[in-house]
Order: structure tokens, then C-alpha cells, then sequence
């Protein structure tokens, strides 16, 4: 597609949000139920946290971001991260070999080196190379995703591409144990065993999880065996305030995938242990303290063979320990909803491979501003943060962003930013930069419809670019397009979703289009809940690869995955549910090179225990 077609098309966009934002009568009164539906204003618990660390309504977020419940999440039928993400619009997530498997990963074009991702405030991104592995992320212990696309650096730091924040569920507040039980098996040995209770005892409140996941792969190379647990106890301080605590620890191994070609196989054994100590402190109905510590330590170890199995030295081992805590002070009076605080880590990475061993050692320090201001109908956020790094010196990451509320059922966003990406970690390595711009609008305008439209702009500079021999030089890249998405109000105890991504990559030194960028992205949906014993959901998805010739992709076929679910009995407050998933359920073929092919049509079942 050539820039004259892709600015025609930003043109008209531009016009027709324009047009649509300068009607402020309503046409129609939205009701309460409507907007719950769909997601347009949240409350209470419901706030967004990530854009701006700070609690607040999504109708006063200018960034463009996506909240995902563990209701979705259960809906997708999901075995892991991967499951969830490549669901959502914008996104291209795609497994190499079934459940628990490595995966390609994109967010409006910009790849998974560059986007953040949080548990509990704890970076998952190896520290080395950015890079994190999607597919060992369980989902069960999830309460809710939040997803922001686009730069998001004046809050978090290294974040070009986007925020991943995992938010994981907390103790529930009116039982002394409550929780759920499941089991699902499929095709080539797949099963999945969950197991996680909850509950409340007078001042102390727990969650605990633990599940297992295992494979023989659907791609050569490909099985996994996957180990994890999480706990978190919170203790509510007789006065005000909380004490709580995490602990994640996830063990297993899997295959890299088909490599077979290239005479060799090699597969990787992972350990991670994530913890977190946190104190919150309420000073008063204005002003509140949060304190936290974190400790992560991520081992690594890739061991190859040769086709016959025979082992091939040298193996290689990354191990990286990672100290650090964060202060932040939240301060709300009149207009003004304020956060201000610090983020400091200590790291060091031990990393023995090819070229011989390497250590480093390295202290990273941020600071943080972010205001949102309140002005009736429009708020206004202000934001920079500052941070340095021994190995990439010092990085301003300014923004400014405005969410306007037109009526009752229409917000208008603007966005703008400055952003940065930590490149793998070596002596005067350089940052990749970005300028960003987003416009969107989001509406239920339209009776029984929910509709949001953002067009974004991002130029990146000092980004690392690799040649045939490996040689590494210095380009710069613009990442423009629009991303629109909408879902209906129920009908029938049936609602349909759609989503579009358009995504257009170019050089900027030469001009031409950057191949193997997803150009386009779509996701469609029907859904169905009776709200009492039958829950459906019907997902595709569909992505242009733009790839490389000799890539041999395959980009025609839409993939999609059936997931049912139906409650057989509930006894006491017990409930029971057989479930279902028919994944590729049409034998589809689409993946971006004939290596990283995708998993044909398979199915697997079980049940599941609420109490």
C-alpha cells in the first residue's frame, strides 16, 4: 500500500472523527446497564492504573489501552499468555507448537524487545536483551490485563512499544476459603491442572495457585513441561494502611522449536522467582504512600543436540538477579490527581554461551510525575519521567494527554510522547527513541453499539538494524496506521466483536516498506452467555504478515477457536463445569515463515470445580 493510499485513508479517518466528535447532542440516552456493558466508564475497583500509576476512571486516560477481566481471559479458553493476547485488537500473538510454547509477538508493529511487561511490578523483560517469554505466563492467577498500546515511558521507562501489566487477584474479602479446581486434556498428551483457593480470616487475606502444564508439542521440538506457583498474603493494619506480599515461582522446560533444518535441536530448561513487599498508607482522604521492594532472579539455560540427540557444547546459560524497590506518593486535591515517586534496581547478569562468559553489573534509577487535571468534562495529564543507566546514559520521557468527555456515551483522546527502549545491555549501547501522536475517539453513540477508533503516529530513531553478516547499523523507522474495534450490546444473550489494525511500517532513510511487520490485523467474535449454565465463545483472527519472500508465509486463512462451557450442578455453593475448545477449528495455515508454522486443528476438554 502506498503513503498517497495510506494518508488518503488517515485523511478521511481524521474527517470523520472530526464530523462525529462536533455532534454533542446525544441521539440517544445510554443506559447504566449499556455502559457497564461496555466498558466505557469503570468505577470503583474497576479503575486503570498503569497509563498513569495512579488510579483512575478510563474516561480520564488519554493513552489507548485495553482492560481484559479473568472472565475474558476464562471465555478464550486460555492456557497462557499467548492465548489471551492474540485475541485482543492490535495485537499478533501466535504459539510455535500448542500450549506453553515460544511465540511471536507485535503490538501496532512494534515487536516483543520493546514492549514492558509487569507482574506485580516486577519486570518480567530479561534485563540482557528485553526479551520475555510469553508463553510460560500462567493466566489463572490473573484478575485483570491492562494493555496499553503505544508508548509508555513517562510512567514506566523502557516501554516503546506498550505496557503489559499483569494485575494478579487478591484475597476475597467476605470468605474464609473460596477458590476453584480444573482439568483439561487434549491431543499429544496436552493437560492442564489448576488448583487455587482464597479467602479472608479476620485481618489476613490470601491467594494461593499452583498449576501444571504439559505437552508432547503439536511442531517438532515443541513439548513442554511447565511448573508454577503463586501466593500472596495481605494483612490489613489495625489503623489504616496494608502490608502484603508475593512470591511467584515458575519452573519447566521447552523445546525451541523446529530447527531441524539447520542440523541441530535445542531445548530450554527456565527457572523464575518473582517476590514483592509492599506497604500502602493512606495519610489522609488526600494523600497516600506506597512503598514496595521486589526481588526477581530468571535462569535460562539452552542446551542443544545434534539430529541424532547426541549433545552439542558449549550450552548456554543466562542468569540475571534483579534487587529494586519503588516510592510513590499520590496526592488528590480539587483539579489535581497527582503522582510523584522513584523506581531504583540493581541488576547483575551472569551469561555463559559462545562467546565466553560475561558479567555485568548495573544500577537503574527513575523519577516520575504525572498529574492529571480536571477540568469538568476534560482532563488533562502532564507527565515526564526521568532515568539513567550506566551502560545508556540518561533519558527525558515527556508527555502530555487529554481525554474529553463530548456527553454522557462519547470521549474524545489526544496523545503525545516522547519514548525509549533499553538494546541489549553493553557498554555505550544506544536506546532506541520514539515520538508518538494518537487521536481516537470512543463511543456508544449508536444504540446498542460500542465503537473506538485511534489513528497513531510513532517515529523511531537509533533503531538497530542487522544485516546479512550480523553487522549492526543505526536507522530510523515511522509505524503509523489505525486501529478500530466495537462490540454489541447483548441480544439474546449474544453479542458480536470485530476489530481492525492497520499497520503501515517504512524506512525512513530509504523509504521503503519494513518487511516481516504485521500489516493487518483482525479479530472478530461472537459471544454468547446465558448468565445461569451456557457460556460460548466463537474467536478468529487474521493477520497480513507482510513477510519476506523467502519466509514462505502463509497469510489467507482465518483461525478460529470454539470455546463452550456449560454447569452441569452446584451443590452448596459449589458449582461444576464441563468445558470444551476446538482450536484452528477450520485446519487453517497461517504463520509468518514455514519454520514457526502453526498448530493445526486440535481439541481438548475437561471440568471445573468453583467453590
Amino acid at each position: 500500500m502506498t503513503h498517497a493510499r495510506t494518508k488518503k485513508i488517515c485523511s478521511s479517518l481524521i474527517c470523520a472523527c472530526v464530523l462525529f466528535a462536533s455532534l454533542r447532542t446525544p441521539v440517544f440516552a445510554a443506559t447504566d446497564e449499556d455502559l457497564q456493558t461496555l466498558g466505557m466508564f469503570y468505577e470503583g475497583t474497576d479503575l486503570v492504573v498503569s497509563a498513569t500509576r495512579n488510579p483512575k476512571p478510563i474516561s480520564q486516560t488519554a493513552e489507548n489501552v485495553t482492560v481484559v477481566t479473568a472472565a475474558d481471559i476464562e471465555m478464550m479458553g486460555a492456557h497462557t499468555l499467548v492465548d489471551v493476547l492474540a485475541n485482543i485488537p492490535g495485537i499478533q500473538a501466535a504459539d510455535r507448537g500448542g500450549p506453553g510454547a515460544f511465540a511471536d509477538f507485535t503490538i501496532q508493529g512494534a515487536d516483543v524487545f520493546n514492549i514492558l511487561f509487569l507482574l506485580d511490578g516486577v519486570t518480567l523483560n530479561f534485563a540482557g536483551d528485553q526479551f520475555v517469554d510469553i508463553g510460560a505466563i500462567p493466566v489463572q492467577n490473573i484478575e485483570r490485563l491492562e494493555i496499553i498500546k503505544g508508548p509508555a515511558s513517562s510512567s514506566w521507562g523502557s516501554a516503546l512499544g506498550g505496557v503489559v501489566n499483569i494485575i494478579t487477584k487478591s484475597p476475597i474479602e467476605d470468605k474464609k476459603l473460596g477458590g476453584a479446581l480444573s482439568f483439561s486434556a487434549g491431543e499429544r498428551e496436552t493437560r492442564d491442572t489448576r488448583g487455587e483457593a482464597a479467602g479472608t480470616l479476620g485481618q489476613f487475606g490470601y491467594y494461593l495457585y499452583a498449576g501444571n502444564l504439559t505437552s508432547n508439542g503439536f511442531r517438532p521440538n515443541t513439548a513442554v513441561d511447565q511448573n508454577n506457583l503463586y501466593g500472596k498474603l495481605r494483612w490489613e493494619l489495625p489503623n489504616r494502611g496494608s502490608l502484603q506480599g508475593t512470591v511467584a515461582y515458575d519452573r519447566g522446560n521447552v523445546g525451541d522449536g523446529d530447527t531441524g533444518a539447520l542440523g541441530f535441536f535445542s531445548r530450554l530448561h527456565k527457572q523464575y522467582i518473582l517476590s514483592t513487599a509492599s506497604f500502602t498508607y493512606p495519610v489522609n482522604d488526600k494523600i497516600d504512600i506506597d512503598l514496595s521492594l521486589r526481588l526477581s532472579q530468571k535462569r535460562t539455560d539452552d542446551s542443544a543436540m545434534d539430529l541424532s540427540g547426541a549433545p552439542l557444547p558449549p550450552d548456554f546459560t543466562a542468569n540475571e538477579f534483579d534487587t529494586g524497590g519503588s516510592a510513590k506518593l499520590v496526592w488528590r486535591e480539587g483539579k489535581n490527581n497527582l503522582a510523584a515517586g522513584a523506581d531504583f534496581d540493581h541488576l547483575r547478569l551472569d551469561d555463559t554461551g559462545f562467546s565466553g562468559s560475561v558479567k555485568l553489573y548495573s544500577d537503574k534509577y527513575g523519577l516520575f510525575l504525572i498529574d492529571t487535571l480536571s477540568f469538568g468534562d476534560v482532563a488533562v495529564t502532564p507527565g515526564i519521567r526521568y532515568d539513567r543507566m550506566r551502560q545508556v546514559g540518561d533519558f527525558y520521557s515527556p508527555s502530555l494527554g487529554v481525554a474529553w468527555a463530548l456527553n454522557d456515551t462519547t470521549i474524545l483522546r489526544i496523545y503525545g510522547a516522547r519514548g525509549y527502549s533499553l538494546p541489549v545491555l553493553a557498554d555505550d549501547a544506544t536506546q532506541q527513541k520514539v515520538l508518538t501522536a494518537q487521536a481516537g475517539l470512543e463511543t456508544a453513540r449508536i444504540p446498542y453499539l460500542w465503537l473506538k477508533t485511534t489513528l497513531f503516529w510513532n517515529r523511531l530513531t537509533d533503531v538497530h538494524s542487522f544485516d546479512s553478516n550480523g553487522n549492526a547499523t543505526l536507522v530510523k523507522q515511522r509505524k503509523q496506521g489505525v486501529e478500530v474495534e466495537g462490540r454489541t450490546v447483548p441480544l439474546f444473550n449474544t453479542s458480536l466483536s470485530a476489530g481492525y489494525t492497520f499497520v503501515d511500517a517504512s524506512d525512513l532513510s530509504t523509504g521503503e516498506t519494513l518487511l516481516n511487520v504485521p500489516s493487518q490485523i483482525v479479530k472478530l467474535g461472537v459471544h454468547y452467555d446465558d448468565k445461569s449454565s451456557l457460556r460460548g465463545a466463537l474467536l478468529g483472527r487474521y493477520v497480513w504478515y507482510n513477510a519476506s519472500f523467502d519466509n514462505n508465509a502463509r497469510d489467507k486463512a482465518f483461525i478460529w477457536d470454539l470455546n463452550l462451557a456449560k454447569k452441569v450442578v452446584e451443590v452448596r455453593g459449589t458449582a461444576f463445569e464441563l468445558f470444551f475448545s476446538a482450536h484452528n477449528l477450520f485446519n487453517g495455515a497461517q504463520y509468518s515463515a514455514d519454520f514457526n508454522k502453526n498448530v493445526r486443528r486440535w481439541v481438548e476438554g475437561g471440568i471445573r470445580c468453583n467453590f
